[in-house]
């Protein structure tokens, strides 16, 4: 992931009260809820006492954005 990528900072200013983790996309194990050719969004459910992934949209609070990574950069 290339430093001072503003995503996900940017993200954070405009949806304050939403939590944004940032990684890689082979660090995930699920099927996202959308991809596109740059990253995969998995949506996060932090209601119970442990964070879980969810497909429902109505029950996200959190987004972990998976970056694909060229290795040949």
């Amino acid at each position: 992931m290339a430093t001072g990528n503003p995503l996900v900072p940017g993200l954070r200013s405009m949806f304050p009260d939403i939590t944004f983790v940032r990684c890689s996309a082979g660090d995930m194990d699920a099927t996202p809820y959308c991809t596109n050719d740059k990253y995969q969004l998995y949506l996060m459910d932090r209601s119970e006492t442990c964070i879980r992934l969810t497909d429902r949209l109505e029950c996200a609070d959190g987004v972990i954005v998976a970056e694909w990574i060229d290795h040949a950069e």
